[in-house]
């Protein structure tokens, strides 16, 4: 067919009035529409379409070319192996360690082209941190792949956090693991064959939900370099492998930093006999309450006895099980000279021997941060800390977390003998409960009046405070906003108060116009936030900006 034919052919249709409609034609019009018109459009249409496959063709064939000149004088190409091995460094994840995923870094950018898998190959910084699903150890290729992995970082210390949600599977990788050290060992350095060399190099190691006769496998070995260790165990620790989990070598390097231990019996962890773990400075131990609801929890004699033997502990965070029976009596008060920071977490209603321990039983000099969580009061019982103050002048950042709301003023009026406080945060966490009494409203006014009354001699009651946190029911706003002011006209050194309040679902809405007075605090220099959560479903919240 002439190519120029359809375009001398005009578009208008004779049947154009019919189009898009439901014009039914005649026979005689039906083989003129077949005749004339289908040919000669579909013979035209094929060739439109040949004609777009060629320019396509032609269209991917410079585009092809041009990307391939681009690339050859792109940016990335012309920059040094240093700078990119750098840039591949910054891609490594930051909320934990790298996986065995072709779809994050590094694997990932060994996917790009031959000359990145050959640098991020030879970049033993990339692969110096790993984190194992120990299911991966099921095939002959996972292991390998493990192996291959850490044979690119030797000898360069290492990070490495393994978990599995079946402990059977422990053993392996721990038998994996053996003999890939004594490989590396053969290869790469001149270590003694019968430990385990890869252990020489870790600096962090995090084992999750493994037995304890799986972890001591590990234990026995020398980690020089080691300074975080977390360990949580799936099961119950059994008490003679309790007592030698904390003894064991891997715990003994002076690097140690942090030790987290999570099991659903940490009273095991403790001997029941006088020891000395003179290595160990930095500690947490809590239950894990959704593995066991034994009673085999660490106790506040218990916890003596672990704080007697780490003599030289600056970081402590603990979970300690008061029973209503339980009684503490030491003869001479444990003195903790190096003791920096200390979590305690309260479970059980035995609260008055927590506190008879804090201030009788305890020297601890060098205390700056104190934080009491889940503190729960009997009816009649007080919150005092009459003098903790006195044994630990230097505590500068205090926190206690109340599960009740009745004795709460005794407690902030002891807030004045604390003379170092820079911050301090307070909740009282009853907000169910709230609308049936009225303490929480006069807890703040105690707080608020305790920390801007001056003293007798008309110095501030806490001077250093910088950072004040609280968390109660719902309070009156000239309250905190007298507060704010107080601290504007005399306290320099405050910086920050926040406000996290709850209210009853039909209170008063809050006002609005409280953002002009709120800018003006913050025009001074304040960091001011307030947010309400609406009890007791606790689903609403918005925030006071």
């Amino acid at each position: 067919m002439d190519r120029n034919r359809f375009n001398n052919i005009s578009l208008e249709s004779p049947f154009q009035r019919y189009l898009s409609t439901n014009y039914i034609p005649t026979d005689t019009e039906i083989k003129q529409i077949r005749g004339n018109i289908l040919p000669d459009c579909e013979v035209e249409l094929a060739r439109l379409n040949s004609l777009i496959q060629d320019l396509t063709a032609q269209r991917d064939r410079v585009q092809d070319y041009l990307a391939s000149h681009e690339a050859l004088i792109s940016q990335a190409r012309r920059l040094p192996q240093d700078i990119l091995g750098e840039i591949f460094l910054a891609c490594l994840p930051t909320g934990g360690n790298a996986v065995m995923s072709a779809r994050e870094a590094p694997l990932l950018l060994g996917h790009i082209c031959r000359a990145w898998r050959s640098l991020s190959f030879s970049q033993r910084r990339l692969w110096t941190s790993l984190h194992i699903a120990v299911e991966i150890f099921k095939s002959s290729e996972g292991k390998s792949g493990v192996v291959e992995w850490l044979v690119r970082s030797d000898p360069l210390p290492l990070t490495i956090s393994v978990d599995s949600h079946k402990s059977t599977q422990y053993s392996a990788a721990i038998d994996t693991l053996i003999p890939l050290s004594s490989r590396l060992c053969t290869q790469y350095s001149s270590v003694i064959a019968t430990l385990i060399p890869l252990s020489s190099r870790l600096t962090a190691l995090r084992l999750s939900n493994l037995r304890s006769n799986e972890f001591l496998a590990l234990a026995s070995v020398n980690s020089p370099l080691l300074t975080d260790v977390h360990i949580d165990f799936r099961e119950d620790i059994p008490p003679a492998d309790g007592a030698r989990i904390l003894a064991s070598n891997i715990f003994l390097g002076t690097n140690i930093q942090r030790i987290a231990i999570t099991s659903a019996t940490p009273r095991s962890l403790i001997p029941s006999t006088d020891f000395a773990w003179d290595h160990i400075t930095d500690l947490c131990i809590e239950r894990n309450p959704v593995l066991s609801l034994r009673t085999r929890q660490l106790g506040l004699d218990r916890m003596h006895s672990l704080m007697r033997g780490c003599s030289r502990l600056r970081f402590l965070r603990i979970q300690v099980q008061l029973g209503a029976n339980m009684a503490l009596s030491v003869g001479t008060p444990l003195l903790l000279s190096s003791l920096r920071e200390l979590t305690i977490i309260k479970s059980g209603t035995k609260l008055d021997a927590l506190l008879q321990y804090l201030n009788n039983d305890l020297r601890m000099p060098q205390l700056s941060k104190l934080h009491l969580i889940d503190l729960y009061p009997c009816v009649g019982e007080a919150i005092t800390f009459d003098r903790l103050a006195d044994h630990s002048p230097l505590i500068s950042d205090f926190c206690f977390n109340v599960l009740s709301f009745e004795s709460t003023a005794p407690n902030i009026r002891n807030l004045r003998a604390f003379t170092s406080l820079e911050k301090l945060s307070v909740v009282v966490w009853a907000p169910r409960y709230a609308a049936q009494y009225d303490v929480f409203d006069k807890d703040v006014i105690e707080l608020f009046s305790t920390l801007t009354t001056p003293d007798v001699d008309n110095t501030l009651p806490v001077p250093f405070l910088r950072e004040l946190s609280v968390e109660m029911g719902d309070m009156a706003e000239g309250e905190w906003m007298s507060f704010l002011q107080y601290q504007v006209d005399h306290s320099p050194k405050f910086q920050r108060l926040h406000l996290h309040l709850w209210r009853e679902p039909d209170a008063d809405p809050v006002d609005r116009d409280r953002k002009v007075r709120l800018a003006q605090f913050r025009a001074t220099g304040l960091d001011v936030s307030v947010d309400y959560t609406i009890y007791p479903d606790e689903e609403e919240a918005f925030e006071d900006d």
